[in-house]
């Protein structure tokens, strides 16, 4: 048998697919989904919004093209021209895929924009080889409390600050649910605790004559939410997965150990979910909208994508119980935000700042946030009123941000999530045994860790 290779439709994922558009729950904007068209119609390799103006300082910007952000990006800059008429923000926007490789070449090269829009994981990357340029001190001063840590921490290197996030990544904590579903198998009341989580589950999952799944009842098989869950089991036991050395991995503790097999035991005790059953398609969560799954932990960002595909579905947006202890604590990746290039002539670099700092501030990135349907980054907005009220489903998102944790210096993101949810697959069709699986997947990232920075 082979490992299903599992592409997981993450955070960053959909970015790469913008033909088909998904309505935003708040203002009416809308959030980008993977294109679901067979010949969607080309997209320009390269759009340009703002143009230079004579007798301006021109700064340059360059994001990704997911519509909802590139609609935010653009009323951020026409608010920061009303506030600053001597500055002028050039704006280009690019497919992802494109984007990811003007960002390389325009390093390497020196020819990169001012500033740009980066996913969290790839700042330190960047700040290591001395690329961008750090946080004003005059912003930095109280930048530990004026950001979520988790949200923050990839843009921190040796004490230093090397850009600012817009949004707040979270794929932990939280769960859909399907309340007709779990009623039906006589779940009256949501879970509380993890046995109670188990125990609905088991009564919701349906299976046909041959034992594959027709109905999960929790689903989390896809790459993301499994390396998510392990990494969150771990540390609601008070655990960490760090070695000592705070480089590599520590997966051998007792922490882990339960925590492996207690997920293994999802799929081969109890089977309330696979990765078999109902195919393996990289937008497996939208069995969930399709009335085909009771429980799913998901990330908020899937709401607008299934509503919109999916009117009419009665879920609720709730919070997970724990694994262990009474918080939910969790790892989560340092989502998108502004950095600024480090070779960029001083009076750019501080009109850059002035205007990601602009963007930063409550009202605008309350703003930012609802237009994109993404979580705030800055504390100031936690529990915001305004949002809730725009977009209710969110509280549960709110109530567990303060407990989460910058997941790591993880190196490289896909190879680290891959290696942990190529071997839960492989525990999971019968390939290795649990213990065997975990090691591998401990070997494998220590080695991926020893490639990027050495042993």
């Amino acid at each position: 048998m082979t490992t299903p290779r599992q592409t997981g439709i993450g955070r960053r994922a959909v970015l790469r697919g913008t033909a088909a558009l998904a309505a935003g729950l708040a203002f009416q904007r809308q959030l980008a989904a993977r294109a679901q068209d067979a010949s969607p119609t080309p997209e320009p390799e390269e759009v340009t919004v703002t143009t230079p103006v004579e007798g301006k300082l021109n700064v340059t910007w360059w994001t990704h093209n997911n519509p909802a952000f590139v609609d935010a990006n653009t009323t951020m800059i026409d608010r920061f021209h009303a506030a600053n008429p001597d500055v002028n923000i050039v704006y280009q926007y690019f497919p992802y895929e494109v984007f990811i490789s003007k960002l390389q070449a325009g390093y390497n090269a020196g020819n990169v924009a001012d500033m740009q829009q980066m996913f969290g994981t790839w700042v330190t990357q960047y700040a290591g080889f001395g690329l961008l340029d750090p946080v004003p001190a005059a912003m930095a001063e109280g930048y530990a409390e004026r950001f979520y840590p988790a949200a923050a921490g990839a843009y921190g290197l040796n004490e230093q600050f090397y850009g600012m996030p817009k949004e707040f990544n979270l794929e932990n904590g939280c769960m859909l649910v399907n309340p007709a579903l779990l009623e039906e198998a006589g779940v009256t009341d949501l879970p509380t605790d993890w046995q109670g989580l188990v125990d609905a589950a088991v009564k919701a999952t349906k299976y046909d004559d041959q034992d594959r799944i027709t109905q999960a009842g929790f689903q989390f098989t896809d790459n993301d939410s499994i390396t998510f869950l392990f990494l969150a089991m771990i540390l609601q036991q008070g655990a960490t997965y760090w070695a000592d050395d705070g480089v590599h991995v520590n997966l051998q503790t007792d922490a882990a150990k339960k925590a492996w097999q207690d997920e293994v035991d999802l799929v081969l005790k109890h089977h309330v979910d696979d990765e078999t059953s109902y195919g393996t398609d990289d937008s497996r969560f939208i069995f969930f909208f399709q009335g085909k799954v009771a429980m799913a932990m998901r990330g908020p960002w899937v709401i607008p994508v299934g509503e919109e595909q999916f009117p009419g579905l009665a879920f609720d947006y709730v919070n997970m119980p724990p694994y262990a202890g009474t918080e939910n604590r969790f790892a989560a990746e340092s989502g998108w935000g502004e950095v600024v290039n480090a070779a960029a002539p001083a009076e750019n670099k501080e009109a850059a700042w002035r205007f990601i700092d602009f963007m930063a501030q409550p009202d605008n990135q309350r703003d930012w946030n609802l237009a994109t349907y993404t979580i705030p980054s800055v504390t100031a907005l936690q529990s915001d009123p305004a949002i809730l009220e725009a977009a209710p489903l969110l509280k549960a998102a709110f109530d567990v941000l303060p407990l989460g944790q910058w997941v790591g210096p993880v190196q490289n993101r896909d190879r680290f999530w891959q290696a942990i949810h190529d071997n839960f697959t492989a525990v999971c069709l019968g390939q290795v045994d649990a213990a065997t699986g975990l090691v591998q997947a401990e070997q494998q990232i220590n080695a991926m860790i020893d490639e990027t920075v050495g042993p």
